[in-house]
């Protein structure tokens, strides 16, 4: 089985061409943010870079559900060993 890509994310300057930008390679994957943008501009070219991302078929999600008819309600964790909530 291949080994699932890296993933950087770095804050970076883009020299003022963009909020964000990305490198979408087999081995990595480097996701490059400009901070010096206003908020509202960063979230949506990370909005769109995801949205063509999944729209394109590039980046897609595995069926991880168990479809034998068992319950989807999530397992509740083991308490922590140094808890008191035993």
């Amino acid at each position: 089985m291949a080994e699932p890509p890296k993933v950087f994310v770095h804050a970076v300057d883009l020299q003022g061409e963009t909020p964000v930008a990305v490198r979408d390679g087999l081995r990595q994957y480097d996701l490059a943010i400009d901070f010096s943008w206003p908020p509202e501009a960063i979230v949506a070219s990370l909005q769109q870079l995801f949205t063509d991302g999944v729209e394109s078929g590039r980046w897609s999600r595995n069926d991880m559900r168990d479809h034998s008819g068992a319950s989807e309600e999530p397992n509740e964790a083991a308490p922590h060993p140094a808890s008191d909530l035993d």
